[in-house]
C-alpha cells in the first residue's frame, strides 16, 4: 500500500502565514524608531539666552560594530566659558577651532622678521574625549560627554546653535556635522546635535522666591522632554502595529475554529 502524501490544510497555512505576517510587524515597529535615532543626542539643562547650561551629548552606537574611541566636539564662538566634565577612563583636550578658510589656517605662520603670528581665524573650541586603552564604548551601548557653557549672549529665542560633531571608532568614523536648510522639515543624513534657544522663563538672574524655583522646574521639564519621533518612523510604527494587531486577531479566530470543528 503506497504511503499516503502529507497535505498542508489552508488553516494550517494561514495560521503559519499570520504569524510570520506579526513577528515582522512586530519587528518593523520596534526597529523603525530605533533607525530613526541613530546619531549623537544633546540636552541641555537651560536654553535661554546668555544662561549657563550644562551641555550632555550622547552617543549609542558605533561604527557600524566598531567601538567608539573619541568624541570630538565643536561649540561656536558665541558659545563661551566652555568647561568640560571630567569623564572616567577618557582623557580630554580642548583647542581653539579655526576656520578653514584661504591657504593659511594654521595657528602661526612665519613672518618676514622671524616672528610668528596667529593668522588662524579663531570659530569656537573644539573639545575631545578620547578613551584611554581598555575604555572604548562598545556598539550598542549608550554613553555621555558633558561640559558647562554660556550660551548666546546675543542670541534670541528661536535661534539654533549647532554643534558639529565628529565621532571617531577603531574602525571608521562619523562627521555628524550637517544642519537642515531653513525651513526645511528633512533632517540630513548626518546631522549635527543642534540647540534652540528659548525665551527665559522667569528663573533669569535677580529672581527670586517662587518664581526663581517654578523657572528651574520648567526649563529642566523642557530639557528632559524626548526628541521628536521623526514622521516616518512614526507612520511605519503605525502601519507595523496594526498589521500585527489584525495578524493575531486572523490567529485567534482560525484557532477557535479549528477548536470547534475538532469537538464535533
Amino acid at each position: 500500500m503506497r504511503p499516503r502524501a502529507r497535505t498542508t490544510s489552508p488553516a494550517r497555512t494561514l495560521v503559519v502565514g499570520t504569524v510570520v505576517a506579526s513577528a515582522a510587524g512586530l519587528a518593523l515597529a520596534v526597529a523603525a524608531p530605533l533607525t530613526a535615532q541613530a546619531h549623537v543626542e544633546l540636552e541641555a539643562s537651560s536654553t535661554a539666552p546668555a544662561a549657563l547650561s550644562v551641555l550632555t551629548f550622547a552617543v549609542g552606537h558605533g561604527c557600524e560594530g566598531s567601538p567608539t574611541t573619541s568624541l570630538a566636539v565643536t561649540f561656536p564662538a558665541e558659545v563661551q566659558a566652555v568647561t568640560p566634565t571630567v569623564k572616567p577612563g577618557w582623557s580630554i583636550t580642548e583647542v581653539p577651532a579655526v576656520a578653514a578658510v584661504g591657504a593659511e589656517t594654521a595657528d602661526t605662520a612665519e613672518t618676514d622678521t622671524g616672528t610668528s603670528t596667529d593668522t588662524g581665524t579663531a570659530t569656537g573650541t573644539t573639545v575631545t574625549w578620547t578613551a584611554d586603552p581598555g575604555s572604548a564604548l562598545p556598539d550598542g551601548f549608550r554613553d555621555t560627554v558633558a561640559v558647562s557653557a554660556l550660551l548666546p549672549v546675543g542670541g534670541a529665542a528661536g535661534d539654533l546653535v549647532a554643534f558639529p560633531t565628529v565621532q571617531t571608532c577603531e574602525v571608521g568614523s562619523y562627521d555628524w556635522v550637517e544642519v537642515a536648510e531653513p525651513g526645511s522639515e528633512a533632517e540630513p543624513a548626518s546631522p549635527a546635535p543642534v540647540l534652540t534657544l528659548t525665551d527665559a522663563d522667569g528663573g533669569g538672574a535677580g529672581a527670586s522666591g517662587t518664581d526663581a524655583a517654578t523657572g528651574s522646574q520648567e526649563a529642566a521639564a523642557a530639557s528632559s522632554a524626548p526628541a521628536p519621533v521623526d514622521e516616518t518612523a512614526r507612520a511605519l510604527a503605525v502601519g507595523a502595529l496594526v498589521v500585527g494587531v489584525v495578524g493575531l486577531v486572523l490567529l485567534t479566530t482560525t484557532l477557535r475554529r479549528r477548536a470547534a470543528e475538532a469537538r464535533r
